[in-house]
Parts: C-alpha cells; structure tokens; sequence
C-alpha cells in the first residue's frame, strides 16, 4: 500500500514533519518499508497486515494518524447525489439480481448519464501517478481514486453496453470466456464468480472488468458498481486465474460492507463533478445482509490492570472515539460500553480494545517494573519440579548423558516400537505423518537417538531423559512425568580395558542407585512380559507396592525395525512415584557393635521363580536379624535339572542389642531354609 504525505493532508491537519509522520506510522503499527520522492511529495510504501484491511485506504491512515498526533480529522465532503427535483425519485433504468448470495451478499448500483470522457485533472493525475495507478480516463480514474481513498473498489461499465436491461452476479457458466481489459482471454468454470448482462459475462467479480464495456470516449452512460465479495471467493478464483489487482488485494482482505455506500455516493459526486454527467433515477441497494453492531463491556481499570501503566478514564475514551469507536459510560459505574465499527472485525474481546489503547497511548511510556504477583505453586507441584532436577543431577553423576526428544511421534513409530496404544491421543491437525500422535512411551524416541549414536559409531550409550506421556482417559486426557533410562554397546570392565557388553544388570543397578540415592529403600522387582521386551529379560517396578514402571531387554524384533543390531535396554518410571517415596529424614545410627554371623544357601527352583520371590521370603521369615541379603549366583546348566535354575543367596545375621549365639543363627537359618523349600517347591543344591 501506497500512501503520499501531501494526500493525507487532505484529511488531517498535519504539522510534523515527513520523518516524524513514518514514526507515528510506525507505532501504528505499519511498517514503512521505503520512503521516495514524487515532484514535492513524499510517497510511503507500507506494509499492511493482513487482518488490518482498514489500512488500505488514505482514510483508514488518516483516521490513525489523528489519533496518533491529536489532530481534528477534517471531514471528507461527501454528498449524495442530487435526485431529480420531484416528490419521488425516478425508478433506475436497470436490475441487479443476486444468484450466489454467499459469494455476493450486497450490490449497490447507480447510473450516471450524459458523462463527457476526458482526462482527469491534474490533482486527480497526480495522486495516483505518485502511488503507481494507471491513468486511462476521468470516468475509470475516478473509482481508482475512490479506492485509494476509501478502500473500497468500484467499477465503471458503459451502460449502453450492457443488454437486456439488467446485471446479474452468479457463478460462470461451462465453456464462457471473457476478454478483461488488458485485453487476454480468459476460461471461466463455476468456481469463479462473474458479473453478468442478460448474455454473457461483463466482469470477474472483484478482479477485473471486461473488455467489451469497458468506458472510453465515446461512453454517455455510465452504470457504476460498489459491491461486498466474500474474500474466500474471491482469493480463490484471482489463484485460479493467476490475476492480481488492487480490487481483489482489498476484497481477499475483507471490505467493509458499510462502506459500500459510502463509496458509491462519494465517486458518484466526482463523477457529476467532473464529467459533468447527472445521477439518474434512485440508487439500487440490493443487501441480503444483516449488519449488527458489535459492542464490548470494558471496566474502565482493565487497561491499566493489563498492561501495568496509569491511563485515566479520559485517554481511554478519547483514544478510542478518535479511532471511531463508539463510547458509552454505563451510569458512571467504571464500565465502558465501546461499540466497534463496522470496518474493525479484528476487535472482538476487551484484550483487543486494549492493546489499540496502549498502540496510541505509546507503549514507550511504560515504565519497567517487576510484576506483583507472587507465583503461587501447588505443593506438591513444587516437590516434583524440586526432585526432577535432583533426579537430573543423580543420572549425571551415575554416568549418563540427558537427551531431550519431541512431544509428538508418528504412528509408524509407535506400531514398530509396539508402544501403540488402543486409544492414542491424536492430533487434529499434524504438520506431517511424523507428528500424528502424542507420544504414549518414551521407547521410540530413544531407539531412535540410539540408532542415531551407534551410526556414528558411539561405543558406550547410557542416555535419560525426564519427559511426558500422554493417553486417554475417561473425562479427557491425561500426561504423565516419566523418567526413561537407556544403555546400549560396551563398557570397560577394568584398568586393563577388558571389553564388557552392557546388560540387563547394568540397567537395574541404575535403577536401583537412583533409587538408594533418593532414600527408596523398597524398590521391588517382579517377572511381567510386555511386547516391547525380550520374554526372558522384562520386569516391572514397583515401590511401596505401587506399580512404578518397567525394565528389561528391548525385543529383537522391535531394534529390527529400528535398524539396530546391539542389544538394547530401557527402563520407563514414573516421577511422581519416585517423589511421593522419597524419604529425606536421615538419622545417625552407630556401627553394631555386636558380631555378625553369614550363612549361604543354594536353591534349586523353577525357571519362573523370580529372585525377588526368595528375597521376599527370606526377610520376612528371619525380620530385623537379617540384616544383610545379596543374591550371588544364578545357575542354569548340566547339574540343575532343565526348566529350573540354581539360586544361591548370601544372609548376614545381626542383633542390634547382644550376640546372637550359633543354636540362634542356626535356628533361624533352618527357619528360613525350609520355608524356602516350602513355599518355592524348591530343594537345595
């Protein structure tokens, strides 16, 4: 959009200069993008937002800048065109039918007769030439100048040219073409919509007009057009046909369907002015709109509130009447009632009325300040944010590096990973096939930073991340903290560099020093299968007899799809089951100064017997006196019978208060011994 300096002096008294105008402009919110003489004017090129279409007229910057520097704007001199001097104004000579009227919903028409056309005179001539407007006639310069003006785009057709007495706005026919003025041809389908005579089309609705009524000296009659299009229609059909004029760019943008009369009245008067022709007959208004003014309480300390800076009630009301907003005190109650004109369809809640406020009232008058609020955190919100970074801190220190992934993942994903869940929350509206989905496990997104190190050939992978995972639920959705913990490749076992792989063990150790670090002292362990993890190597995770996560082995079948040949390990827990379990009241007790007593003991059970079974067992049949149990030896091979396993446990026997005597220890470890081979349908090794 172009604008001079010397045209919006036609309609504000303006007493800056050219370089403080841009500024004004500029706090406007209009971006100046160049600035070029024309003759003795001054020429801004701006660029308008696209939900600022009152901006693309000299009005619409004029109406800113009064408000900006304070200025009276001083009316435009519009006037309606003169009716015959009789009790009832003539019928019009024409109709104007309205097929689409959701593509077209008003249409105002007007005819002007006995025009002389003629060049337009120098004051015309030089506003557009300065904004980059052909010239062709007084007549077509006319509503050029109008659009410039008021924003709205008008069309002039030679009456005489029009048959059957009549214009009609509907959707192009199959098989119709039109040669527009630039004088190129052009198919029509019924995606496009077209202003008709009672024969063919005369004009691309919005776009362009036709050649064949086009005005020109020989014109007498002319029909004027000032009509609303819906932008969708329009934005379409100027794609469509890869056409693009001042019109469309102002129709694609909304117009504002109050102005169309408006408008119309005002080319009419220069048309009467300065072609000497008379409007004839009454003007036609066909409106299937129903226009509804829009209006929005605002306590007049909101602004104030918003934006933490003093505006009095006054500021508030003159800034926005200067804006043509509309402005009511409610009983001086303190709440304004604003109506919003018509041209203003961006303003719809009171935040909008304020940032047009403080736009004018100068956001340069702000003063820092730190906010007043005090954050307020929910205490149990606060103790999660406090141990996630402790939980941060104690991964780093156990070796491990912090690795951050995306929120969403693909479908294909979670099928290869086998995380999909029944009910997998979805997005409505994903920027790719990779972004489907919410991620229901942390899983994928670490096979693939996995897949991502052995590739560039990392030997030794340990990776955590503290992330989130969503699912349904009944009353909506649910998101849940996670920790997820990943090793795969080689470690070195000693000084001397002896290769080790890493194991299933090397991820629970980890797990179950974080879990010692944190004060966890029942973290459990129990045998459950699940897709995503080898049969022989997957657990679940449990604290104070929660379920708190799983563990184990990455099936064979998922790396597969992950083109990954190392084993890979991968534990998911949940961090509010962490934290809720955290136990940070240490107390000093002394070293036993009482003896201790170990015995071992070797079982022979079945493959499906977990370990933690026989621990279990263990410390609730001998209590407080064992105060020592460790798993030493798992065995499965040519001395233990097939389908079972060799366990061999190592219990160190202490009291607190005296010596336990050997008939005690021993005792005590028969005790434990047979309710092993009981409750296990174990024997000893």
């Amino acid at each position: 959009m172009k604008a001079t300096y010397n045209w919006l002096k036609d309609y504000i008294n303006i007493e800056i200069s050219v370089e403080e105008l841009v500024k004004k402009i500029t706090s406007a919110g209009l971006l100046v993008e160049g600035i070029e003489k024309h003759g003795d004017d001054s020429v801004f090129d701006i660029e308008i937002t696209s939900n600022r279409p009152d901006w693309l007229s000299m009005i619409g910057i004029a109406r800113e800048l009064s408000a900006l520097t304070g200025q009276d704007k001083k009316p435009v001199k519009i006037y309606s065109p003169k009716a015959k001097d009789t009790e009832v104004a003539e019928k019009p000579s024409f109709t104007i039918e309205i097929e689409d009227k959701e593509a077209c919903s008003r249409y105002v028409g007007k005819v002007i007769r006995d025009v002389k056309i003629a060049e337009s005179p120098d004051w015309i001539k030089k506003y557009l030439e300065a904004v980059g407007s052909r010239l062709v006639n007084n007549a077509a310069d006319i509503t050029n100048f109008c659009l410039f003006e008021t924003g709205q785009p008008l069309h002039a057709f030679d009456l005489d040219k029009l048959e059957g007495g009549k214009l009609i706005v509907r959707r192009a026919k199959k098989g119709e073409e039109i040669v527009t003025i630039d004088g190129i041809t052009r198919k029509l389908d019924k995606s496009i919509l077209v202003i008709a005579d009672a024969k063919k089309p005369v004009a691309i609705a919005g776009i362009m007009g036709g050649l064949g009524t086009e005005v020109n000296e020989k014109t007498k009659n002319i029909l004027l057009e000032s009509a609303y299009f819906d932008p969708v229609t329009i934005r379409r059909a100027s794609r469509k046909l890869g056409v693009t004029t001042e019109s469309n760019y102002r129709f694609e943008r909304k117009v504002d369907i109050e102005n169309v009369m408006f408008s119309s009245d005002r080319a009419a008067l220069l048309l009467e002015e300065l072609t000497g022709g008379k409007v004839q007959g009454s003007t036609i208004d066909v409106n299937y709109t129903q226009q509804e003014t829009y209006q929005i309480e605002m306590n007049v300390e909101f602004p104030s509130k918003l934006i933490g800076a003093d505006i009095s009630k006054k500021e508030i009301i003159d800034i926005l009447s200067a804006l043509d907003f509309k402005v009511t005190e409610d009983n001086n109650s303190g709440v304004l009632k604003i109506e919003v004109p018509g041209f203003r369809s961006d303003v719809r809640i009171a935040e909008d009325l304020v940032e047009e406020i403080i736009r004018i009232w100068g956001y340069d008058r702000i003063e820092p300040a730190m906010p007043a609020i005090k954050a307020h955190v929910e205490p149990a919100q606060g103790k999660l944010i406090e141990y996630k970074d402790k939980i941060r801190q104690i991964m780093l220190g156990l070796g491990l590096d912090e690795v951050v992934t995306y929120t969403l993942s693909g479908k294909n994903a979670l099928i290869d990973s086998k995380t999909l869940p029944e009910k997998p929350v979805s997005i409505q509206n994903p920027l790719s096939s990779e972004q489907e989905y919410m991620k229901s496990s942390l899983l994928p997104a670490f096979l693939k930073v996995i897949n991502n190190n052995l590739n560039r050939k990392i030997k030794e992978i340990k990776i955590f991340e503290l992330g989130k995972i969503y699912e349904q639920v009944k009353e909506g959705f649910n998101e849940r903290e996670m920790l997820g913990i990943g090793v795969c490749g080689t470690r070195y076992a000693n000084w001397q560099d002896h290769v080790k792989k890493l194991e299933f063990y090397d991820l629970k150790g980890l797990a179950e020093a974080l879990a010692a670090r944190l004060g966890i002292k029942n973290l459990i362990i129990k045998r459950k299968s699940f897709d995503f993890f080898s049969l022989a190597e997957s657990v679940e995770l449990y604290i104070n007899d929660q379920l708190a996560g799983c563990l184990g082995k990455v099936d064979k079948k998922v790396l597969k799809n992950f083109d990954i040949s190392e084993d890979v390990f991968f534990a998911q827990i949940q961090i509010d089951k962490l934290v809720k379990a955290v136990k940070t009241d240490y107390r000093y007790t002394a070293l036993n100064k009482y003896p201790s007593a170990a015995r071992d003991i070797a079982l022979v059970v079945n493959e499906s017997v977990s370990c933690a079974e026989a621990l279990d067992i263990i410390k609730t049949t001998a209590g407080d006196l064992a105060v020592n149990v460790e798993l030493f030896d798992v065995y499965q091979g040519d001395q233990v019978p097939k389908g079972s396993k060799s366990l061999a446990y190592s219990i160190v026997y202490q009291s607190p208060d005296r010596t336990l005597t050997d008939e005690e220890v021993s005792d005590l470890h028969g005790k434990v011994q047979e309710t092993l081979l009981t409750r296990l349908k174990a024997s000893l090794r």
